[in-house]
């Protein structure tokens, strides 16, 4: 009988344990609500997360949310009886089984809280790699791949609330009013965009892309609603104040990338309207 198992660390594709996988069905890519990753160096440790957690004594930065990205895969119990061995159970980890966001129920390895006691948390919950939103000429799955070549080419549609899309970031090197797209915080206004999950190498690619070392674009966390109401942290870009501009407009082979990205994820049609009438 086949079994479901969610790994989020060194069993992940392209991570040095994921041969022990060898001769199962990847489903693709979930995330698990309720518990937090803990970087132990070499691996991560997923642990439940305290029902209630005390107050600090002076204010901080709020943890990282209790979710985790992983990835779900198909396997005999004989695979998982090999992945116990690898995961020491249960001397290091314990095997549960655990509800994933969407509802699906899937074995997960589980370490404890005395365990990572002083440990950082992963970022976004994500072990090797950062969920990104992307909103403008990075939708086109072809440029987001000549830009980022380890991208597996999925993407999670979600939406933004708060900020305010727009053509109002200058572009250097292109003809005056020439404009790229940019958020603005605005209450009442969201945005439709896609989250993808990016190596460091490919985050490196896109940063210099985008201009952050030189002040284009800044790194913005935020939180992004999917369809199907999930709440989840990502990192966005949107434009320093020294480069947006009032009155710009998209050149159009920048105009018909961002279009040919929002058909191809399907964005919601009246997202996709205001699209195409922003960038006639």
């Amino acid at each position: 009988m086949s079994e479901q198992v969610f790994v989020y660390g060194s069993l992940k594709r392209g991570e040095p344990n994921h041969p022990w996988l060898d001769g199962s069905r990847f489903l693709g890519r979930r995330r698990l609500v309720g518990a937090r990753l803990h970087d132990l160096g070499p691996y991560p440790m997923a642990v439940a997360a305290a029902a209630a957690e005390p107050e600090p004594d002076e204010p901080r930065a709020p943890p990282e949310p209790a979710l985790i990205h992983g990835e779900l895969y198909a396997l005999e119990a004989s695979g998982l009886s090999r992945l116990d061995q690898l995961e020491d159970v249960p001397r290091e980890y314990r095997r549960q089984r655990w509800r994933l966001s969407d509802g699906s129920r899937a074995w997960l390895y589980l370490g404890r809280h005395e365990q990572v006691i002083g440990l950082p948390l992963v970022p976004y919950g994500d072990w090797g790699s950062t969920p990104v939103f992307s909103y403008g000429s990075n939708l086109c799955p072809a440029q987001l791949a000549r830009r980022c070549p380890r991208w597996d080419g999925s993407g999670l549609v979600a939406r933004l609330e708060g900020w305010r899309w727009g053509i109002n970031k200058r572009r250097l090197g292109r003809a005056p009013g020439e404009g790229a797209a940019g958020l603005v915080r605005h209450s009442g206004a969201h945005c439709w965009g896609v989250v993808h999950h990016h190596s460091p190498d490919d985050r490196a690619a896109l940063d210099h892309c985008e201009g952050v070392a030189a002040g284009h674009y800044r790194h913005q966390r935020v939180q992004v609603i999917t369809g199907a109401g999930e709440r989840l942290d990502a990192l966005t870009y949107v434009p320093t104040s020294a480069w947006r501009a009032p009155g710009l407009s998209a050149g159009g082979d920048y105009a018909a990338a961002i279009l040919r990205g929002a058909r191809h994820w399907d964005l919601p049609e009246t997202w996709l309207g205001l699209l195409e009438a922003e960038l006639r």
